[in-house]
């Protein structure tokens, strides 16, 4: 692969956020992320993000003909929490400003924000949280355009404890999605195939098996409604056995392995029985290794009408190894399953390979700049016009909160 210009992207924005907020759901943690500017009971944690600079060589991941374009991303972000007593109030917030030298139909500004606040009433600990985003990133892997979208969603729920080690948890929410009216993909109207909401709730039994591991049982009951397509609606029973690992431990993150019942309400469509998984967990080796999975094995929607909905099983792998001082190697892979035959279609999947690997150094704690080489390529037993290949050389700066 050559590159033909990388050019200079040079960018500093540091966003102050006063508000009451907080950075992570459910941070109960009494020291500050590193960076945070400590103000009495007011955390401020501003981040920079400078990603995926370099060239991407099939911008439009087209079969044939791939279009090649420098790019890169700039995301400011900050968070800010409010801690008084029992009271946790935080707001994060983040906007990625994307530009493409060639193709300015795939530049954009991307926008998020996510409110919590939680209360601390000794055995009983209530939460209420909202979100939203506006975004022309691409949504999944079956999607390949850029297309602006608006994510809204609410949630909240409590935790009470009943025993030393063991706690109810209930939960609601309620989300939407719509896209603009004029964005397609492949002829057919994201806008028609996808507007429309999702609502849960769910409860069950949380058990703290030791101070940095807890087990949960949680039965949840799903809910989905499309604006203009009400003949894809569904309900769902979900059953998710979960482990959680606290961050200061060997293991950190959560796995969870577990049964999802999915009725649909038009009689011309199958409905679905089958394990699902979502899995995120990080492992720390002897302190120079770290190495972070993820496994998601679910139903998704199709944006095509004619499939309705597909498997979607997805892995990565991510291994770093810090060689010496500020220097550290990275590895990935990953790979990701749709299969369409799930929905009573014609047999048919694509699938999706990506690898990769690059080097990074430190600045500080919370500094650091990548260099990264990825390889990835998509093959389809349903249209050959489906199947793509990319390979990228980019460059990327963290530093503060990135989350």
């Amino acid at each position: 692969m050559t590159i033909r210009t990388l050019g200079t992207a040079a960018a500093i924005a540091v966003v102050w956020t006063l508000a009451a907020a907080g950075a992570a759901a459910g941070q109960t943690s009494d020291t500050p992320p590193p960076g945070t500017l400590v103000l009495g009971p007011v955390w401020l944690t501003p981040g920079l993000l400078l990603k995926d600079m370099g060239v991407d060589n099939n911008v439009f991941n087209a079969p044939v003909d791939p279009k090649h374009d420098f790019t890169f991303t700039l995301t400011p972000r900050a968070a800010a929490l409010f801690r008084m007593r029992r009271l946790r109030l935080g707001l994060t917030t983040s906007t990625d400003y994307v530009y493409y030298r060639t193709y300015k139909s795939e530049r954009g500004t991307n926008t998020s924000a996510v409110a919590r606040a939680d209360l601390d009433l000794g055995v009983l600990k209530p939460y209420v949280t909202a979100s939203a985003v506006s975004s022309r990133n691409r949504v999944n892997a079956e999607i390949d355009a850029r297309a602006r979208r608006r994510d809204v969603a609410y949630a909240g729920g409590l935790t009470l404890k009943v025993a030393s080690r063991t706690s109810v948890v209930l939960n609601g929410s309620h989300g939407r999605v719509a896209y603009e009216p004029d964005t397609e993909f492949r002829g057919i109207s994201l806008r028609d195939s996808l507007d429309g909401g999702r609502d849960s709730v769910d409860a069950g039994l949380a058990l703290a098996l030791t101070p940095l591991t807890t087990f949960s049982m949680i039965v949840a009951r799903e809910f989905q409604r499309f604006e203009f397509s009400p003949s894809r609606e569904s309900d769902a029973w979900r059953v998710s056995p979960t482990f959680t690992f606290s961050p200061v431990g060997l293991l950190s993150g959560s796995a969870s392995v577990g049964y999802r019942r999915l009725h649909t309400r038009s009689p011309e469509l199958p409905d679905y029985a089958g394990l699902v998984s979502a899995v995120s967990v990080s492992a720390t080796i002897y302190d120079r290794n770290q190495v972070v999975g993820v496994f998601n094995r679910d139903v998704q929607y199709s944006y095509d009408t004619t499939t309705a909905y597909y498997l979607g099983t997805t892995g990565t792998v991510t291994w770093t190894f810090l060689v010496a001082g500020p220097i550290d190697i990275r590895g990935t892979a990953g790979r990701t399953l749709m299969d369409y035959s799930v929905s009573g279609a014609s047999q048919g999947r694509d699938t999706t390979t990506s690898y990769g690997g690059g080097f990074g150094y430190r600045f500080s704690n919370h500094a650091r700049l990548g260099i990264n080489a990825e390889w990835s390529r998509r093959a389809s037993t349903r249209s050959a016009d489906r199947n793509y290949r990319n390979n990228r050389i980019f460059a990327g700066l963290t530093w503060g909160t990135t989350s």
